[in-house]
């Protein structure tokens, strides 16, 4: 996960939020009331806002165009739950919380990444197994 979450309050304006999203370069913003995350701005959000047209972005909040309810997964979740949670929802990114406190970002993008070095690892391992086999002649013929 992504540790350094980047989060706006709910009446944050539009302009706000895309100023911080590319001065951060990130592809999504936390919107937090009260500590507690209420909603979640992607790039998606602001294409669909644009897309109806015809806006003040300096009086449009995020509150107006997040996506809510939001879905989020608490930090000792496994990674088969993730999956599951990412496939099931259909999302590409969700917030991480530790007791209702955001603690990181995860996205599909990680998960991908863990399950390739997995796979890597596994590689590996099952080489080391066979050399081993092959050693002691334990092959299978």
């Amino acid at each position: 996960m992504h540790k350094d979450v980047m989060s706006v309050r709910s009446t944050t304006s539009a302009q706000q939020c895309a100023v911080k999203m590319t001065k951060e370069r990130v592809g999504c913003l936390i919107v937090l009331e009260k500590r507690e995350p209420v909603g979640i701005i992607t790039e998606r959000g602001f294409a669909d806002l644009v897309k109806k047209g015809n806006f003040d972005c300096k009086k449009v909040t995020a509150q107006d165009f997040m996506t809510k309810p939001i879905i989020s997964i608490d930090a000792n979740a496994s990674y088969e739950k993730a999956m599951r949670v990412f496939d099931k929802e259909e999302i590409k990114r969700m917030p991480v919380t530790d007791d209702g406190d955001v603690v990181g970002l995860l996205t599909l993008r990680n998960l991908v990444i863990h399950s390739k070095k997995s796979m890597n690892k596994l590689k590996r391992e099952n080489s080391l197994l066979k050399r081993m086999s092959e050693q002691r002649g334990m092959t299978r013929e």
